[in-house]
Order: C-alpha cells, then sequence, then structure tokens
C-alpha cells in the first residue's frame, strides 16, 4: 500500500470517483463506493490497480505485489489521472470566492476533482461510444466492448478487463461491434481509429506536447471525431485548464441552470461565457455539472 496524496490536499475521495457508479457499470474502472480497481498493462504485463480509503488518505495497491519501480511508477500515474490529483484544487477554491454560484458549490462539493481517463485511447473510444445517446447506453455498450475485446486478469475470485488496445480493436469487424449494439458508424469509427493509431497516422503519445488548436488539427480530419470530442478529450484526456466541451446538452444545461434561469444558450455564447473563468474552467464546468447531477 502506498498513501498517493499529501496531508492537506483536499480530495472526497467517494465523491470523486461517484461517476463510476452513476451511470451503470464501467468494466474497465470498477467502483464499488469504497475500493477503485483498474487491470493496466506494464510491458505487455496485466497487473491490476486498487484505489481505496484509509485514515482519510487515499492509498493505491498492485496486484499482483511487487516492487518492480516501472509498474509501481504507471500505477501511480493512473492513480494520478483517476483522482484528479493534477488540479490545482486550493487555488480554484480562492478563485472561486469571486463567483457566487462556484462559491456555493465548492463548500458543498469540497474536495471533488474531475476524473481523467489512464489514456487517450480510452477517452476517444468513451466519447464516440457516446455521441448522440444516453450516458446509461453508452456505459452499457462499453462495458460490453470491454469484456469482448479486453485482456482478462483474475484476483481473489473476480475477473478484471483491461480497456482494449488498438491493435485489437484495429483487427475487430463492424458486424461484431454491431452485435454489441454498436451502430454502424460508431463501429467503422471506433475500427478507423484504432487502425489509425496502429499504422502510424495518430500519434496519441505526441498529443500532450501540442496546443490545443494543434491537436484539434491532428484529430478532426479522422472519421467520427468532431468538436465536441476534441473538447473531451482536451477536458477529460487532458486535463487542460480552460477545456470546455460548450457543444455538449449536459454542459449547456449546466451553465444555463446555473448562470441564465434556464433560458437556452448557444454553443458560442456558453464558450464565450465560460472565458472568464480561464485556466479554472474545467473545475468549473465539472462542479457545475455535479451541482446540477445532485440537485443543486
Amino acid at each position: 500500500m502506498r498513501k498517493i496524496h499529501p496531508t492537506g490536499d483536499a480530495l472526497n475521495f467517494a465523491l470523486t470517483l461517484r461517476r463510476y457508479q452513476a451511470f451503470g457499470e464501467d468494466a474497465a474502472n470498477r467502483f464499488d463506493g469504497a475500493v477503485f480497481r483498474k487491470a493496466f498493462f506494464v510491458d505487455k504485463k496485466l497487473c491490476l490497480l486498487s484505489l481505496f480509503e484509509k485514515e482519510k488518505h487515499a492509498q493505491m495497491a498492485v496486484s499482483p505485489a511487487t516492487r518492480a519501480q516501472k509498474v509501481q511508477r504507471e500505477a501511480e500515474r493512473i492513480a494520478h489521472k483517476i483522482l484528479g490529483l493534477e488540479f490545482p484544487l486550493a487555488e480554484f477554491y480562492d478563485f472561486a470566492q469571486k463567483d457566487a454560484v462556484l462559491r456555493e458549490l465548492t463548500i458543498r462539493f469540497c474536495g471533488l476533482r474531475p476524473t481523467l481517463a489512464a489514456d487517450l485511447f480510452e477517452i476517444l473510444i468513451t466519447s464516440i461510444s457516446a455521441q448522440q445517446i444516453n450516458l446509461q447506453f453508452a456505459f452499457a455498450v462499453r462495458s460490453r466492448l470491454v469484456r469482448r475485446y479486453g485482456e482478462k486478469l483474475q484476483h481473489n475470485g473476480e475477473t478484471y478487463f483491461a480497456f482494449p488496445t488498438p491493435e485489437k480493436l484495429a483487427r475487430a469487424r463492424v458486424a461484431s461491434l454491431r452485435a454489441l449494439q454498436f451502430t454502424e458508424k460508431k463501429s467503422e469509427y471506433i475500427i478507423g481509429l484504432a487502425r489509425a493509431i496502429c499504422d502510424g497516422r495518430l500519434d496519441l503519445q505526441h498529443l500532450p506536447n501540442l496546443s490545443d488548436d494543434d491537436i484539434a488539427a491532428q484529430l478532426l480530419p479522422l472519421h467520427g471525431i468532431g468538436r465536441w470530442t476534441v473538447d473531451w478529450l482536451l477536458a477529460r484526456g487532458l486535463g487542460r485548464g480552460n477545456a470546455i466541451a460548450a457543444g455538449d446538452l449536459g454542459v449547456r444545461k449546466a451553465v444555463q441552470r446555473f448562470y441564465f434561469n434556464d433560458e437556452p444558450q448557444s454553443e458560442d455564447t456558453i464558450r464565450n461565457f465560460a472565458q472568464r473563468w480561464g485556466i479554472f474552467t474545467n473545475l468549473a464546468v465539472h462542479y457545475l455539472l455535479t451541482g446540477m447531477a445532485l440537485g443543486s
């Protein structure tokens, strides 16, 4: 076991991980309300990360037990992503004092952090699967994909699945994804994205080094990826502070509820309005969405 966030660093463990239960099963990211578990690869070896809270601190453990530094480093990297430990929460709370809405939400949800995807392929597939359908159904079909194409790991009588690799999905057939209840178009998009990564047309490892505009330029030519998907990658994949999926219906509704008396606003209006939050936009949106979901 290893403590992974310092004393005094605000983290509401259960609230942060709530999204992994809110819409049904997430087969690649399992959270039972107390322990979060995720299978991950290091040099083609499958390991299991467990995150839990003990004495008000987030702790991590890796199975099978190992002291290998490469495994521990990768587990810690994933843990920091999942728990959103990269976000400057203290600075955001100071900033929120100037905004009555955010001030109230940060008091109510103190320690809430946006979770980030463990890798960019996962967030892209997650976004494609969620296009134009409700999140409950998106979680369901994505979990079927994980169980069908993800590598299995057995631990303490339980089976865990790693998120499918691009190599595995590049070999999938459209008919096979259709059988999981993906649409034909989404099946083509998922397979096409995987093949673009495998044949070198898209280098996901290089994306974090690029500007937002350059990332969009790399991704938008690919079939099935539009501005909405790029925005979610920036927000929930890379954790960019100024990211907002302004075209997302849930995001628009949240901003409208708290700032426009539920009156409909255009995507451009929402995007322009969010500029007031600057580098704290991603955090602000996360708190607004949580306020909407939990009935604030």
